[in-house]
């Protein structure tokens, strides 16, 4: 793999691959609902100016992962990555048994991306490679149609705007 650092963060850090053409987003930690919102934003502002139709998503370093995490990401964040572009998606799961569980639930609910779950990092790379789209002519890709792009700019606002709101409400909750 030949990587370019995109962005690093507590939870997520992610590369652009030159050399295979895709996006790899390594998670790691333990991912609590906020903590899986902020490293979100992070992972989805990378596709408002370029798109990635392949993606490897290692959660190989993740330690545990929050109940309302699964929910909240098949919900907000994976059907903002099909519509960004997003046709394959090699995801390596969490050694937890959780952690398989939580991927193949959100893989149960994206029936139109080739989502597929792998045990470890060298077999999800084969797979993608195996997969890898017939570049003779170039791989370059279009740019998107403006009415596209300002719908994904939109779409990234209300994210983030929904993030921004339920954090600002978990921190100002009082427990009695």
């Amino acid at each position: 793999m030949n990587l370019r650092l995109l962005h690093a963060g507590p939870y997520l850090t992610t590369y652009y691959d030159s050399h295979n053409d895709w996006l790899y987003a390594d998670w790691q930690g333990e991912l609590t609902l906020p903590a899986a919102q902020a490293a979100s934003l992070d992972f989805v502002r990378c596709y408002l100016h370029h798109s990635y139709p392949r993606v490897l998503n290692s959660n190989a370093l993740v330690t545990s992962v929050s109940w309302d995490v699964t929910p909240w990401l098949a919900q907000e964040v994976l059907p903002a990555m099909e519509f960004a572009g997003v046709q394959q998606l090699a995801w390596v799961c969490a050694p937890a048994l959780r952690g398989r569980h939580m991927a193949q639930e959100i893989a149960n609910r994206l029936p139109h991306m080739s989502l597929t779950l792998f045990s470890d990092l060298e077999e999800a790379v084969a797979w993608l490679q195996r997969t890898r789209a017939d570049c003779s002519s170039g791989c370059a890709r279009p740019p998107r149609r403006p009415t596209i792009q300002a719908q994904m700019e939109t779409a990234f606002q209300r994210l983030t705007h929904q993030v921004t709101a339920q954090q600002f409400e978990a921190k100002n909750t009082i427990s009695y």
